[in-house]
This record gives C-alpha cells, sequence and structure tokens, in this order.
C-alpha cells in the first residue's frame, strides 16, 4: 500500500517562489470553501521553503487543526478546544476550525448532560437504599 504523503527529506528543497505563489493564490482563490488538498498543499509549500514567517505559517494553518481534530476524535475535547482555539486565534474565519468548536461544544455538553444522569442516578440509588436501611433498623427495634 503506497502513501501520496510527502518525505521529510522534500521538505528540504524549497519551492521557486514563482511555484509557493501558484499554490498562495490557488488557496485564495477557495476563499472561505478552501478544500482540504489545497490548504495542505499551500502549508506544504510553506513548510519547504526558506523562510522561517513562510514555515511557521505552513506548521500553524495544518498542524493545529489536524491536532484539534484528532484530540476531538480521541475523546480528549479540552485538548481538541486548546488547539481550535489558538487556529481560531490567528484565523477567526477559518470555517472548517468554527464548525470543529460546535462539534467539541456539542461533545462536551452532551457528556456532561450524560455525567449528571449519571450522579443523579446514583444519588437516587443511594437514597433508596439508605431509605430501605433506615427502615429496616427501625422495624427491627419494635
Amino acid at each position: 500500500m503506497g502513501s501520496t504523503l510527502p518525505y521529510a527529506a522534500d521538505a528540504e528543497s524549497p519551492l521557486k517562489p514563482a511555484e509557493l505563489q501558484v499554490l498562495r493564490a490557488q488557496y485564495e482563490k477557495e476563499g472561505e470553501h478552501v478544500g482540504v488538498q489545497t490548504k495542505f498543499n499551500f502549508a506544504w509549500g510553506l513548510i519547504k521553503s526558506n523562510t522561517r514567517h513562510d514555515q511557521q505559517e505552513g506548521r500553524r494553518r495544518e498542524c493545529l487543526y489536524y491536532l484539534a481534530l484528532g484530540n476531538y476524535k480521541l475523546g480528549n475535547y479540552a485538548e481538541a478546544r486548546r488547539y481550535n482555539d489558538l487556529l481560531l486565534e490567528k484565523e477567526p474565519a477559518n470555517l472548517q476550525a468554527s464548525s470543529l468548536r460546535g462539534l467539541i461544544d456539542d461533545k462536551v455538553a452532551k457528556e456532561g448532560l450524560m455525567g449528571v444522569a449519571i450522579l443523579s442516578g446514583v444519588a437516587i440509588a443511594a437514597g433508596v437504599v439508605g431509605g430501605m436501611i433506615f427502615k429496616g433498623i427501625g422495624n427491627r427495634k419494635r
């Protein structure tokens, strides 16, 4: 099974400025509806750059999103929110990150409600058992 991911050694050969500009233009042309492949290509082109600023921009764009998404899928919602919020600080109009924020918030709320329901159930069960024990002690005294 072959991989379409680039090799780390490929990062050592930077794109020509004109090639990077083509990737940037495609990214900007797609605007709010930028595709995953376009985002990856632009980020990879930035990472391959010789300038530190481009490298940091490329790393931030993709890594933060995928770290957030991976933590979300693993159920680590606090970490997912932290990475996603970092991305949204840099790119407030990022639709993917905004959508992921909604998913994270929904999961946290749902799991929070389940936790409350479980604790309520335990409290009710403890109350019933305690009542039965108390009633049993009262019956023995007679």
